[in-house]
Order: structure tokens, then C-alpha cells, then sequence
């Protein structure tokens, strides 16, 4: 069809090559190679008219921004680069699969919001306020849900007296702060649930893992914040959940309210 792919190995190695190849000549007349016909779920008669202007859907992947997705009949998408190189002949358009690239695009824009989000802090003790932590629990539980990834809830609630002044509590409440953001992991989500509360989202962890983290508040640096004087917590109480199918943020947060271990110092 091509002068410069006039040689049957030229023309076997568009035949066999895994990425879609479409060549165009200069008076419109056009060659797909058999990958682009399974992209486009085309028969071999399929998309073979005299002008390239004659097909939508060709003429559609030529002029189109790229990347660009292709959905077939069962709904199922494929993200294609295309690359243009002109000839004296006319137009080679090379499709390369692309949806690696594309996934990995949108999982680091994902990321960069996530991480714009947690910019938006409790300015006095450094946390993620309730509104972006509640929006964080959301996110993750799509993913869950989508990907079934094991995703925990911690709740970690502290009690004072009703008559401490409440420059106390806020300074006890920013040493408990402290010690969380410690002792968890990186990957941990830390927020206020309400002023006397912290919520943690606990990332690719089930319960029995997150059932282990539970054992740091025995240690001494969590103890230590009950020592004797002034601005200490009377008490604590904790409560643990692990993501199952069919729950939302709203029923998490509730069996946090009753999955709980309350400790007494």
C-alpha cells in the first residue's frame, strides 16, 4: 500500500505488532493493522472505506487530544497514546496502551489533593480538623470498596474534669497530639473528631493489626500524660472497627461509639 512498506517483512511486522498502527495516504485511502481492529472491535471489512473522512470513528482518532479512552461493548475501557509520524507516502499513526500511565496520573492527583487536604489543619494542635478527616474516611472506603483493601477506624476519646480550666484541657489535649503523631505510623491519618476526641484512619490494616497499635497507649509515654498534677486526663476510652463490605462512613463511625475498651488511670 505504502512505497517505504512495501516489503512483506514491513508489512508483518505491522501485522503482528501488539500496538495499533493506522496509515493514511495522501488522497485519504487507509490500513489497519489486525491490533487496531481488536481495539476497535472492527471486522476485516470493517472501517475499510476510500477516504479516512468516510469514518468517524477513525477520523475521530486522528484529530482527538491524546491521550484518549476507547470503551467497548461491555463497557470496559483502554487509554491509548497515539503518535504521529508523516511520510512522503502520507500518515503512520502509532496507538500505544497507555492505561499504566494514565492510572498512575490520577492516582498521584488523588495524592496531591489527600495531601492538600491535610494542610487544612486544626491550627492549634497541628491535626486534621473534622471536616477533611470525615472527607479522608470517605476516600478510603471507596477504595475499599472498590479494591477491598483492608482499611481500620480508630476513636480515642479523653475525659477531664468538669471544673479544669480549659487552657489546661487545650494543653493536655496538644501533648496527647504529640504522642499520637509519635507513635503511629506515617501512613496514619490523624484528626479531631470533637474537642475531646481523635480520630485515626488506619490505612491497609485489618483489626488484628490494628488491634496490636492498641498496645503503645500501655507504654509509658501515654501513661506518662495521667502522671499526677496539674492538666491531666481522668480517664480514656477507645474504639476499633475494621471496614466490612456494604459499610459507609456513617455506620463506621457508629461502631466506634460501641466498640470500646475504657481504661481508668
Amino acid at each position: 500500500m505504502f512505497q517505504s512498506l512495501s516489503s512483506e517483512w514491513a508489512q508483518q511486522v505491522l501485522k503482528l505488532a501488539d500496538f495499533g498502527v493506522l496509515l493514511s495516504k495522501a488522497d485519504n485511502t487507509h490500513w489497519l493493522n489486525p491490533r487496531l481492529r481488536l481495539i476497535l472491535q472492527l471486522g476485516e471489512t470493517d472501517g475499510c472505506a476510500s477516504s479516512l473522512l468516510d469514518n468517524d470513528l477513525l477520523e475521530t482518532l486522528v484529530v482527538q487530544s491524546s491521550p484518549f479512552e476507547i470503551t467497548d461493548s461491555k463497557g470496559e475501557s483502554t487509554w491509548l497514546k497515539r503518535e504521529h509520524i508523516k511520510t512522503a507516502d502520507g500518515d503512520v499513526y502509532f496507538f500505544h496502551y497507555c492505561n499504566d500511565l494514565v492510572f498512575v496520573g490520577n492516582e498521584c492527583r488523588r495524592l496531591q489533593k489527600e495531601l492538600a487536604d491535610m494542610t487544612r489543619s486544626d491550627p492549634t494542635y497541628g491535626l486534621i480538623n473534622n471536616d477533611v478527616i470525615l472527607q479522608l474516611l470517605d476516600g478510603h472506603i471507596s477504595r475499599s470498596r472498590r479494591y477491598f483493601n483492608p482499611l481500620s477506624l480508630l476513636r480515642i476519646s479523653y475525659q477531664f474534669s468538669d471544673s479544669m480550666e480549659p487552657q489546661l484541657v487545650s494543653r493536655s489535649i496538644q501533648r496527647i497530639a504529640f504522642f499520637l503523631k509519635d507513635q503511629l505510623r506515617w501512613a496514619d491519618q490523624i484528626g479531631l473528631l470533637d474537642p475531646h476526641s481523635f480520630l485515626v484512619i488506619l490505612p491497609e490494616t485489618n483489626y488484628d493489626s490494628a488491634l496490636s497499635l492498641l498496645n503503645k497507649f500501655n507504654t509509658e509515654p501515654h501513661l506518662a500524660l495521667f502522671s499526677s498534677g496539674d492538666g491531666r486526663p481522668l480517664s480514656f476510652s477507645m474504639g476499633l472497627t475494621e471496614w466490612k463490605k456494604g459499610d459507609v462512613a456513617v455506620s463506621m463511625l457508629k461502631k466506634i461509639q460501641y466498640d470500646v475498651d475504657v481504661s481508668v488511670v
